[in-house]
């Protein structure tokens, strides 16, 4: 039990990270962007800026969940990668349809995978709301 404890401390951590640093990179390429973008109009910009904030996100949750996916497959828990990635994905997402479950030796590891996605769907949001009120009063003024 203690094993998966740390194994899912490590991987949440690993994920968090990672999630932290796609959200570094969308900022400097939404700056960048919106540098090069104003003159087009405020609605296409509007919409290239968020429509590139959401892809960014996207991938980075995208990400995470072949992560875990790579993870269940290593610690033995799926031997078929399409498997492992649907498991994983429906983990992630607290989706927990219940079709497949993990063996006992591994199964409070798997449940990081719920915790990581929780907490990357939370700075995910809280990261759209800090663009869309970035964007929003600037590009809707008269």
């Amino acid at each position: 039990m203690s094993g998966q404890m740390v194994w899912g401390t490590v991987m949440l951590g690993i994920c968090l990270l990672l999630h932290i640093g796609f959200l570094i990179i969308d900022i400097r390429l939404l700056k960048s962007l919106n540098r090069k973008l104003w003159a087009s109009g405020p609605l296409l910009s509007t919409a290239i800026l968020l429509s590139t904030a959401i892809i960014v996100i996207v991938f980075s949750h995208s990400v995470q969940v072949w992560l875990w996916a790579v993870s269940f497959i290593a610690f033995g828990a799926f031997t078929d990668p399409g498997t492992a990635v649907y498991f994983a994905l429906v983990t992630y997402t607290t989706l927990g349809y219940g079709d497949l479950v993990l063996a006992e030796n591994i199964r409070l590891y798997g449940a990081f995978a719920s915790v990581n996605g929780v907490l990357s769907f939370g700075l995910s949001t809280a990261f759209l709301v800090a663009v869309f009120g970035k964007l929003l009063p600037n590009h809707l003024a008269d």
